[in-house]
């Protein structure tokens, strides 16, 4: 593994639940990207939406580049093994000025993954700074599993607003995980994080990927994600690469996965609420009927 982490990071992620910056792309190739995913915004006349944001990599090739990126794939096989599959990908966009955050949150709550070993991958395609709204953490809550709310903030860039209490954390021994474009993060899904309104004057670009040893099995419905190297070995469904499929194809496997996806992120427990059990499952059937209208939409377009 060319780009493998040294045992300083290793140990470091392990102990803290994080490891950054860590070198990945060069700045001709962040231009590109970048270039990329603003070319089809302005081709469709307007910012990616929230089903666009979500498993980026099934519908457009330059996601699909990232997340077989040698030098994202080789760190991550150094704190998760061979065997790795791409669980799901979100692209936190945050225009200049927006009041748009993330509160702090575990991940390991609510995505029912079957396994210690997840890590995600924040590559940053423009400047991620404190006063662009980068990641912040709280170092080594990986290790303790937090009591969550879910909020429905307006401006909060997660699902249903999932929320730590405040008083359950330690703001003054939190940490920014400042980044270059082209640099990236590396996080334990179990690990304390968020993330503040950006009040700087250029977007604040990220993808975050999510990577799971494939191994793994998923709790609840089945999911499908995509083999990025070594064998499938779980209970997930396997994903066909963007590359090999039409625009048509593309948008169909990326429907069917987000109906999939939604019906377990949106799942009640035995604990939940009679408002907020109608409310989750209100969520669901809309967003459902939503990937049917998309692909819809692709059968008629072509």
């Amino acid at each position: 593994m060319k780009n493998a982490l040294t045992q300083e990071q290793i140990d470091h992620y392990h102990e803290n639940g994080f490891v950054c910056p860590v070198d990945v792309l060069s700045p001709i190739d962040v231009a590109r990207l970048r270039g990329e995913l603003e070319g089809m915004e302005q081709l469709q006349g307007h910012a990616m939406d929230r089903a666009q944001c979500n498993k980026t990599y099934l519908l457009y090739d330059w996601a699909d580049e990232l997340v077989h990126h040698p030098a994202i794939v080789d760190a991550v096989e150094s704190l998760i093994g061979p065997d790795i599959l791409c669980y799901m990908t979100n692209l936190f966009i945050k225009e200049a000025g927006s009041p748009s955050y993330v509160s702090m949150h575990q991940d390991a709550a609510y995505w029912g993954v079957d396994a210690d070993d997840v890590v995600t991958a924040w590559v940053a395609l423009s400047p991620a700074t404190q006063a662009s709204g980068v990641m912040k953490v709280q170092p080594g809550s990986h290790k303790t599993t937090f009591e969550q709310v879910n909020t429905y903030g307006a401006d909060n860039l997660l699902t249903r607003g999932q929320e730590i209490p405040a008083n359950n954390l330690d703001e003054s021994q939190q940490v920014y995980m400042e980044l270059q474009p082209g640099q990236m993060s590396l996080h334990h899904f179990m690990l304390a994080h968020g993330s503040d309104a950006n009040t700087s004057d250029d977007r604040r670009i990220g993808l975050a990927i999510r990577y799971v040893n494939a191994s793994a099995n998923k709790i609840g419905m089945p999911e499908s994600a995509l083999l990025v190297r070594g064998q499938n070995k779980g209970g997930f469904l396997l994903e066909t690469r963007a590359r090999e499929l039409n625009r048509k194809q593309r948008i169909t496997q990326h429907a069917q996965a987000l109906r999939r996806q939604v019906r377990n992120v949106f799942a009640p427990d035995s604990s939940t609420a009679l408002t907020e059990r109608v409310r989750l499952n209100l969520t669901t059937k809309i967003a459902v009927l939503a990937t049917y209208a998309r692909q819809l939409r692709a059968s008629i377009g072509g």
